[in-house]
């Protein structure tokens, strides 16, 4: 992911620990970008955020989403749900 798109994988159950590994793909397949992209430093802030909110999410025992991905140039949120 590029410096102003964000995505944040939440394991809270057994799906989704079978849905990770479905996710993951060779570094040669990754997107590559300008040095001034990856230094967004914002969008830390943002995904630091957002994974604090799937863990509250789980610990209480709600539902997680399992795949969040934000994509801040296009205003752009997609979200996959999991079960807590």
């Amino acid at each position: 992911m590029l410096g102003e798109t964000i995505r944040v994988l939440t394991v809270g159950d057994d799906v989704g620990r079978q849905h990770y590994p479905t996710t993951l793909f060779q570094g040669s397949d990754a997107q590559s970008g300008r040095c001034t992209a990856r230094s967004t430093i914002y969008t830390a802030n943002i995904a630091g955020g957002l994974m604090v909110h799937q863990f509250v999410r789980w610990l209480r025992r709600q539902p997680v989403d399992a795949d969040l991905s934000l994509n801040l140039l296009a205003s752009e949120l997609v979200v996959t749900s999991g079960a807590a």
